[in-house]
């Protein structure tokens, strides 16, 4: 058909006060040098409101006395309405006693506490869901991320920042695209921490029209409007096609009529088939909540599938000899030597390692009373495990999958609640995954047994 159907091609960045970019910022933080003496302090904070003000509780009553000192003067402030505001005073609050009453690290800390009150209270946007923040005053670091979904409220201080918190969330919500399209429009949003961040519109003509008189039959209008149909959809395609291949988003839910998503099937190039997750139907006209209601499910499911499909290839690996890394301190040695093509962990792994910062080199365990490496004993830290190995991780470039142990629930079945003493069920993954330590990799190379292994 001679006539081009795309009338026109819009690309549009939708404002947005979050930063959507948390994978970049991760690989900066990991790239923050070691402080020993003077810690980085790393929270996050699930920011959701208690109730629907995201302001402050009513001031509490005035006593007597402040009545009649004239003190009732509207000064006293009621608590946050934000639960995870007073959890992190009480928290900050034993930190920086177990620090004090002076010295470098308690006047860091008491700086970091006070700046990020700061940014709690007069900076952060109201549309914050979650927020994740590492400071260390006395290294000039002040990192604060306003995010779209919450995080868990934790608080810790280390000679590192701690990251796995917001690594979990960048790996269970990876971005992803949705394609909203019928006959005459279609929209490719880039969803990110359920938030619409760049999106892609096109429109078609109205050829061909069809004329009440004098026009064509019936039967060459619609093989016309067939035909205009397929071009459309080929239109989109190549505009998909060119959009997931500039971002490599690697996940595509393709929502609409049956007309065009029969059309797009056989338009859509071998690369973008292998990335959709889902075929829905759903209203052109859907608004941006609706569409993330509509989709982050079928993400989060496909997410689940790539979680399992990890684990196996570790297994895999580890049974093949060579090719993967299973337990604490053989993957540890394997990230150290830049060896790591994908770091594979369950959620709840938790084990005690060390580090020497200054060499650099790491192991497994509480830190021994000799240097493993002939280097000062003194210079030996204890450090989460779980932690140092993402940390690592982002380091060399290496892909994290955090594996749910939870058993995903089934609506239509309900939740069956385990008797007493008894613990949870596990996911296949993480059941898997547990057989072989909790944690995992898989390798880039191997190295053979007489070729020292390279510290990061």
């Amino acid at each position: 058909m001679a006539t081009d159907p795309i009338q026109h091609v819009r690309d549009h960045t939708h404002e947005t006060p979050l930063d959507l970019d948390a994978h970049e910022a991760l690989v900066r933080l990991a790239m923050l040098p070691p402080s020993v003496d003077v810690p980085y302090l790393s929270l996050s904070l699930d920011w959701q409101p208690q109730g629907s003000d995201p302001g402050r509780e009513p001031p509490p009553e005035p006593r007597p006395s402040e009545r009649r000192s004239g003190r009732d003067d509207g000064y006293r402030e009621g608590a946050s309405r934000r639960p995870s505001r007073q959890v992190f005073e009480r928290e900050a609050a034993k930190i920086v006693e177990g620090h004090g009453p002076r010295g470098a690290a308690f006047d860091s800390l008491t700086a970091d506490i006070e700046r990020i009150g700061t940014f709690l209270d007069e900076e952060l946007d109201p549309a914050a869901q979650g927020v994740f923040i590492v400071a260390c005053s006395a290294a000039g670091v002040f990192e604060p991320l306003a995010l779209g979904l919450p995080l868990p409220t934790r608080l810790a201080v280390g000679p590192t920042p701690a990251l796995g918190a917001l690594t979990r969330l960048v790996e269970d919500y990876p971005s992803y695209a949705v394609l909203l399209a019928d006959q005459h429009e279609a929209t490719l949003s880039f969803i990110t921490q359920a938030t619409r961040g760049q999106s892609v519109a096109l429109a078609s003509t109205d050829y061909p029209r069809k004329q009440q008189q004098g026009g064509w039959s019936q039967r060459r209008f619609q093989a016309r409007a067939d035909e205009r149909v397929a071009a459309f959809a080929r239109g989109i395609a190549d505009e998909v096609q060119r959009a997931l291949t500039e971002t490599g988003v690697a996940m595509l839910v393709v929502a609409g009529d049956e007309v065009i998503t029969s059309a797009l099937d056989p338009a859509f190039h071998p690369t973008v088939k292998e990335r959709i997750v889902a075929t829905i139907r759903l209203d052109n006209r859907a608004s941006e909540q609706e569409i993330v209601e509509a989709t982050q499910p079928l993400v989060e499911r496909a997410e689940r599938e790539r979680e399992q499909a990890a684990v196996e290839a570790v297994r895999d690996a580890v049974g093949a000899g060579g090719a993967g890394a299973a337990g604490a301190g053989s993957t540890l040695t394997a990230l150290q030597a830049g060896q790591v093509e994908t770091l594979v962990m369950v959620d709840d792994f938790a084990a005690p390692g060390w580090a020497d910062y200054v060499l650099p080199v790491y192991g497994a365990g509480n830190p021994p009373a000799e240097h493993p490496a002939g280097g000062d004993p003194a210079e030996l830290r204890p450090v989460a495990l779980d932690e140092e190995a993402i940390r690592l991780a982002l380091l060399t470039g290496a892909e994290v999958q955090i594996v749910h142990t939870a058993v995903p629930v089934d609506p239509d079945q309900g939740v069956t609640i385990p008797e007493a003493g008894t613990l949870p069920p596990r996911s296949p993954a993480a059941a898997i995954l547990d057989d072989l330590g909790g944690i995992g990799a898989v390798l880039r190379f191997t190295l053979d047994e007489e070729q020292p292994v390279a510290s990061v």
